[in-house]
């Protein structure tokens, strides 16, 4: 056994607080430099840097110009999967479809105004140009489902309503 008046007796990864010095642990000793390191160099200003965020700040701008047009084909798949039928769930989604566009219409100016580039009114022309692109997807699913007054039935009480001439189903021919 290690007896106990022998303090250079221990283990070897057993540290002892008390030898070192209170500031070394704030103050620790210098080190050499890494290897490739360099105290002499003078910074040049990048040029190809400036040229690199402006061409970024283009990009991101026509990224958030064709955010609705993205949108196109996610509306189209949604058209189809909720028919034409009158329920609640195809006149919630057709609101929805009409609400989206609307909204990002009346806030353009807060969407674009940390964004600013070469071509900035033409990005916003194509943000505004793919909204209303939307809107009238809406506005066709609205009249596929019935619900706006476009036929004269509409409107006038004693006009008719349209009437089929024929109806045609398809499936097999028997021939007799």
């Amino acid at each position: 056994m290690v007896a106990k008046s022998d303090k250079s007796a221990g283990y070897r990864w057993k540290i002892d607080f008390n030898s070192r010095a209170k500031n070394s642990w704030h103050n620790p000793p210098a080190l050499a430099n890494p290897i490739g390191y360099c105290d002499d160099f003078e910074r040049v200003p990048d040029h190809e840097q400036e040229d690199n965020n402006a061409h970024l700040i283009v990009k991101r701008s026509w990224d958030i110009a064709l955010v609705p047009l993205k949108q196109v084909p996610m509306n189209l798949f949604l058209m189809y999967m909720i028919g034409n039928t009158l329920s609640l769930f195809p006149i919630i989604m057709t609101v929805m479809m009409f609400k989206a566009p609307f909204s990002s219409l009346f806030s353009y100016k807060t969407t674009f105004q940390k964004l600013e580039g070469s071509h900035h009114i033409i990005q916003k022309m194509v943000f505004i140009l793919s909204n209303f692109i939307l809107i009238a997807m809406a506005l066709y699913k609205c009249n596929a489902m019935g619900l706006l007054p476009i036929h004269p039935s509409d409107w006038i009480a004693f006009a008719l309503p349209k009437t089929r001439m024929e109806y045609v189903v398809g499936g097999p021919v028997l021939m007799s």
